[in-house]
């Protein structure tokens, strides 16, 4: 994903619980149990053309939107007519991650 400040990215994603593997100056690689995230340095980014939208799969998104409450980016759950509760975070740079889980009565697929 695009980052304008690689520490800047590197500290949001850290407030999520995001651990920094070794970064490279102009490439982060982030990670929380099986996610792995990799930004790159783009200073000439613009979240209206070039933000990226990832959807990760996880065990319960309502449990995460706890955790994160009341960090800036992180927005209520919705639930999705396809059957999931997705979580939106948008990060400072405006790349979209929606954590969504399967919501209550509908089989996980």
């Amino acid at each position: 994903m695009p980052s304008t400040d690689i520490a800047r990215t590197a500290a949001f994603y850290a407030r999520l619980g995001f651990a920094m593997d070794d970064p490279d100056g102009d490439f982060l690689m982030m990670r929380r149990d099986d996610i792995e995230l990799f930004f790159g340095l783009n200073p000439e980014h613009d979240p209206k053309r070039t933000a990226a939208c990832i959807y990760v799969r996880v065990s319960d998104s309502d449990a995460l939107n706890a955790l994160w409450h009341g960090i800036q980016g992180v927005k209520q759950p919705v639930d999705q007519d396809y059957g999931q509760r997705d979580l939106p975070v948008i990060d400072p740079d405006g790349n979209m991650l929606l954590f969504g889980s399967p919501l209550r009565g509908h089989a996980a697929s």
